[in-house]
């Protein structure tokens, strides 16, 4: 009789092993002793997925190479594979899952934990029916959260589902991959376009989302307008007002007109204070964070990537400072309010800040158990880290740290009340409003007080009037401009791809968005624009997405193909995905549906390709080749132009010469490059020696092609 514990990555693991009574590190799993478990017990663990689909080429020759001839890929089996790197580790977690009694999958507490442990388990044929299976299923890595997690567990085939729903969109997404990747790029290449273009499920819309938004700001054509405006003045002083209800003119003469209608005229008039109000209102703390509202904001705030903020979230939760990053809702429970509340003074005093708590019970806004499934909102753990565990977090980690504390501390502290005053001022037949807000209360806002500055709300502070009172009113006629949209960050495309129903006409669609939460997941959104990164069609431009020319070249042709550019397509299919994950769907006939829809797109795709217009793509394709030209070939007289991570000649394979772009791990300038092409010596600067001291190099091209050292140079 014997237990395993799966864990989804080594630290995991430490951490599992760390909170039980005994342990003992053997070489790819733990041994245990624990009073919770009566048998034999260890703790193995993946390096993430153990188990990957296998290539095509796997189940046929044909397939091993993109041949439009060979479509489409349908396997009638979907195998998996253990790739060569992680076969030692797999053979070790194999052996004990197969002499288990019982299995505890311990892998990460959502959909693709599951199908992580379930692929291991199956692909180490330990399945049966005689074992027992268990699920650890826990928010936070503190050895307590852990230990009352083992003392609690669940039942392991209640979770079984979500492994068959991530099971079936892993197969969808690669069925998609493998046959319209080469459909489009082997028809593309006909056309005499380089490279490999790839799609996928979610890729592509999000892709086309950032492209029709490009397109929007190319083709906006600034309209002007005029607007009423006027300054007040009063005996106690000077303040705004605009127009209600507010009205726009195409012309200044259409705005005369209406002036003239209203019996009043641009400049100087008598008016009076016709009506004033003052409100006393609130603003309550922000919601707690999901992955996406956190990633959002520490790009607003940061600049920093949905990738980086991931990455620092998950290292923070591995460092048990935070609950379990990938949570896509804003909510906690009572159990949760409750240890908050307890541990109030500590994260106060890692804030260094002395505040009372006034918001001593659980509010509908934070606290909603119905609205909590899988995990909570993002919040500090019971831990709260030491000047040292500081130093060794980087910078960003810290920053997002201490946001989320705050954000946390912020819903136990008042609301920040302020008194709004509203003044209306008539001029003739013409009324202005003037809005102006006077802080009360604080509140919870002295935890953002640098971050309010940054954010400051553009409202005036008006002087005391009362109704009646005379006031002189400078009216004018004020010009602007309409504006075109702006342009997508990383923080406002997650909101995007959340609320992807926005997109959508079709109401059944929009629907089934909102329930899904828009495109992607809360784990997956950061690599699939990581991905359109990697792949080119994007690129970042001081915190702007923009898309490539390769981009928009894919764009178009996937154009007349709804299905691969609106949210509507992900959104019927996460629905029928969620149906598997409550047994209420089959992948059989989910993974029938994709096959019909490769079958279209196999049909269609060449003559969406014929109706497109490469003039665009080919034209800038150009003009970046002339940049990339740095000088010409000593051997041919060709031009020599950047690729990668060398310098090679455009008339290749003709021409082999190439030359290093760099000398000791110096990156040569382009003045280097252009004097070393012309057989000059040239000066490289600032190479490190083993012990970070600097030198500069003069160096020339010798007669094999290499960079050679002539001498130190000053």
């Amino acid at each position: 009789m014997s237990t395993v514990i799966l864990a989804e990555k080594p630290s995991q693991a430490l951490a599992y092993a760390s909170a039980l009574k005994q342990s003992n590190k053997k070489d790819g799993y733990f041994e245990i002793k624990d009073p919770i478990f009566k048998d034999e017990t260890f703790i193995t663990f993946g390096f993430g997925h153990l188990v990957e689909l296998a290539e095509p080429g796997h189940y046929d020759e044909k397939w091993q190479k993109w041949s439009l001839t060979a479509l489409p890929i349908f396997p009638k089996h979907y195998e998996f594979e253990v790739s060569k790197d992680k076969k030692k580790q797999f053979k070790i977690v194999a052996e004990l899952l197969k002499k288990a009694t019982t299995i505890i999958v311990a892998t990460d507490s959502d959909r693709e934990g599951e199908n992580i442990a379930w692929s291991i388990i199956h692909q180490a044929n330990a399945f049966s029916k005689e074992k027992t299976y268990k699920r650890l299923w826990i928010n936070s890595l503190e050895k307590d959260v852990i230990y009352e997690g083992f003392k609690n567990l669940k039942e392991g085939s209640d979770y079984y589902p979500f492994y068959q729903e991530a099971q079936t969109r892993q197969i969808a997404d690669w069925l998609i991959g493998m046959n319209a990747s080469p459909l489009y790029t082997l028809n593309l290449q006909k056309k005499g376009v380089q490279g490999t273009f790839s799609l996928g499920r979610v890729q592509t819309p999000t892709l086309y989302m950032i492209y029709q938004r490009q397109e929007a700001i190319e083709q906006f054509k600034k309209e002007p307008f005029f607007e009423i405006e006027a300054d007040i003045t009063v005996k106690q002083g000077t303040f705004k007002g605009t127009l209600i209800p507010t009205q726009r003119f195409s012309s200044k003469d259409e705005l005369l007109t209406y002036l003239s209608s209203k019996h009043a005229e641009i400049g100087n008039q008598e008016g009076r204070i016709a009506d004033v109000q003052t409100k006393e209102k609130k603003t309550n703390s922000p919601s707690l964070f999901s992955l996406s509202s956190l990633q959002s904001k520490v790009n607003q705030l940061y600049k920093a990537t949905a990738s980086q903020t991931l990455k620092a979230v998950q290292g923070l939760y591995e460092a048990k400072l935070l609950s379990y990053p990938r949570t896509d809702t804003p909510f906690i429970t009572e159990n949760e309010f409750a240890y908050l509340k307890t541990n109030f003074g500590k994260y106060c005093h890692y804030l260094n800040q002395d505040l009372e708590m006034v918001q001593t019970s659980p509010r509908k806004r934070y606290v909603d158990n119905s609205k909590v499934q899988e995990h909570h909102a993002i919040i500090p753990t019971k831990q709260v880290p030491s000047t040292a565990a500081l130093a060794k977090m980087d910078e960003l980690q810290r920053k997002i740290y201490a946001l989320v504390v705050k954000t946390t501390v912020a819903m136990f502290l008042p609301d920040y009340l302020y008194e709004e005053t509203k003044i209306q001022t008539k001029v003739a037949d013409l009324l202005f409003q003037s809005i102006g807000k006077m802080p009360k209360q604080e509140g919870w806002k002295v935890l953002f007080s640098q971050q309010n500055q940054e954010e400051k709300e553009d409202v005036q502070t008006l002087p005391l009037v009362i109704i009646g009172e005379g006031a002189s009113v400078n009216v004018k006629s004020v010009e602007k401009e309409t504006q075109p949209p702006k342009a997508f960050t990383e923080g406002t495309l997650l909101t995007a791809m959340k609320t992807a129903n926005k997109t959508v006409d079709d109401e059944e669609a929009i629907k089934i968005l909102q329930e899904v939460e828009g495109i992607g997941t809360e784990a997956t959104r950061a690599s699939i624009i990581e991905t359109l990164k990697q792949k080119e069609y994007i690129k970042v431009v001081k915190n702007k997405l923009l898309v490539t020319e390769k981009g928009k070249l894919l764009c178009q042709a996937v154009k007349s193909q709804h299905l691969l550019t609106s949210a509507e397509m992900t959104a019927k299919w996460e629905a029928y995905l969620k149906k598997i994950g409550k047994r209420e769907g089959n992948q059989e006939n989910f993974l029938n549906n994709i096959k019909k829809f490769i079958v279209h797109l196999l049909e269609v795709v060449p003559s969406d390709i014929e109706n497109i217009s490469f003039s665009d793509y080919q034209e800038q394709k150009e003009k970046e080749a002339e940049k990339n030209i740095v000088g010409k070939c000593p051997k041919c007289g060709n031009n020599i132009v950047l690729k990668k991570s060398f310098y090679g000649c455009s008339n290749y394979p003709n021409c082999t010469f190439t030359l290093a772009n760099n000398f000791r791990k110096k990156k040569l300038t382009k003045t280097n490059v252009r004097e070393l092409l012309q057989g000059k010596e040239t000066i490289v600067k600032g190479i490190k020696t083993k012990d970070k001291k600097t030198y500069n190099a003069a160096v020339i091209i010798g007669e094999k092609g290499y960079i050679d050292f002539l001498s130190f140079s000053k």
